[in-house]
Order: C-alpha cells, then structure tokens, then sequence
C-alpha cells in the first residue's frame, strides 16, 4: 500500500507522471510504493500499461508532477498543465537538457508554483536493476515573485517572498533526501547551465558518435580488440534511444553545435598525418 512521504516540513502524498513512455513507466515503477501515483498520456494506448491513469488535469493538481514527455512536446505540456496546478505544486522535468525547459517552465507556469529541473542519468537499460548508485541531477533554480516595488508593498511583502523561498528550499530537500536515502541514487546539484555545458560532451557527443558509428555500420568480428567493443557498446546505446532523443539533445542544448564544430575541426586537423609518403 502506497503511503504518503513526509520530511519535517514536507508532506508529499500524490504523484502526477505525464508522459508514460520508456522513462515514464521506468518512474512509475520506482515511485509506486511511496506514493499515490497518477499518471497521463496523450496516447489513449498507453493507458492499458497503468492501472492509476487519470484525466491531465488531475494529474496536474497532484503534490508535485514530473513531466516525462519528449523534449519537442514540453512547451505545449506545459502550456497544458498551467491552468491547473495547484498553488505549491512542485513540477520536475526529466528532459536531457536543462537550460531549455528551466526557462519554459519559468515563463510558462503561475508564479506560486515551483519548478526543479532534473535529469536522472540513466534509463530503462541501465537502472533494470535498481537505482542504487546511478546519478540523479537536480538543478534548483532561483525562486522569484513579482511584487509591488512601492516601499510599502515590499516592506508588506518581504515576509512572502521569504517563505515562498523557505518552502521551495523544504521541496527541493524533501526530494534530495528521498532520492539520495529511499532511492540510494547518487545526487548531484548544479546549475541548468553547468548541466548543459557538460553535457555537450558527455552526452550529447556521445549519442552523437554512437549513432554514427551505427549508420557506418561496425559490426563485431573475431579480431575485436577491447577498444572496438566499447564501441560497439556506444552504438547499441544510442540505438537503444530514439532519434528523437538525439535531435532533443543537439537541438536544445546550446552548448552542442560548439561540440561538433570543435569535433569536425579535430578531424580534419588529423587527416594530413595520413597523407601517403610521396615515392
């Protein structure tokens, strides 16, 4: 029986997912004993994967919603959801790049709902056995509301702009703790912009070289050395993802275009080393 989560100073009973594809199911699975699950999906089939499927806007007004759909389809989720979010909800994204949905959510979403960017580093393939271990980033944002900027109303307001910071401050601990404690993940806190920076390599050029060396189409033969088989790994890795993923990451993460033009320049800086010896 699900029972609801509580820290000191925060209660989290409900549990929206909207999105219920590869990653969606994959959360699902892992928050099913600890909370009340309501899961969406725009896909009418979808629903006969999850016994706890409900309208989008009762999904929305759970304590806190992630959102699980692709990266092409978040401004327009988001656009979905905003009318009705509860005060105080929590919404966390999973997307792969940060930057992108920290600022749709931002501009997007009421001002007395809070947002956390998160990227759980790892999927379907690599958390079949559990989560133990495996990196989970969270990307806790500046907490702003808009107030009168007549000495009076900031002096009346002060006070609320401080608890609104206070309680997204519980949030974003009430989450760490879980995922670091319950979930045994490996929490890591920085910002959308480091997130995006460092991605660019480790991600995004690694799904990018994957995928390439897939469409050459390398393939294991007798005489693999070690260094081919982790290549081939890349390849079955990015393939395992959509393509839809790796136009995501290198669309919407700014830092990736400045990756592969840093990559091609790499190359072709190698290739007069293997000119043939003139005889």
């Amino acid at each position: 029986m699900n029972e609801q989560k509580t820290t000191p100073h925060v209660t989290v009973k409900t549990v929206g997912i909207i999105g219920f594809g590869r990653f969606g199911r994959l959360l699902a699975q892992g928050l099913a004993q600890d909370f009340e699950l309501r899961v969406y999906d725009s896909n009418p089939e979808a629903a006969q994967l999850h016994t706890h499927f409900h309208s989008l806007n009762e999904v929305a007004s759970s304590d806190a919603v992630f959102l699980c759909v692709p990266i092409i389809a978040f401004e327009e989720t988001v656009r979905a959801i905003a009318p009705f979010l509860r005060s105080g909800t929590l919404v966390l994204d999973v997307c792969s790049v940060k930057l992108f949905p920290e600022q749709v959510m931002k501009s997007l979403l009421p001002e007395d709902v809070y947002i956390l960017p998160t990227h759980p580093m790892f999927g379907p393939d690599s958390a079949k056995h559990g989560w133990t271990g495996l990196p989970f980033v969270l990307c806790p944002v500046e907490q702003s509301l808009v107030l009168g900027h007549s000495s009076l109303v900031l002096g009346k307001e002060a006070s609320k702009r401080e608890a609104h910071n206070a309680r997204y401050q519980q949030l974003c601990a009430f989450w760490r703790e879980y995922l670091a404690e319950r979930k045994q993940c490996k929490v890591v806190e920085m910002s959308s912009e480091e997130h995006d920076r460092t991605t660019a390599y480790t991600l995004c050029l690694t799904q990018l070289l994957g995928r390439a060396l897939g469409n050459i189409g390398i393939k294991p033969s007798a005489i693999d050395a070690q260094s081919f088989k982790y290549l081939l790994q890349m390849k079955e890795i990015s393939y395992n993802d959509s393509m839809d993923l790796l136009i995501g990451l290198h669309t919407y993460n700014p830092f990736a275009a400045a990756m592969r033009q840093r990559l091609r320049g790499e190359l072709e800086a190698l290739e007069p080393y293997f000119k043939q010896p003139e005889r």
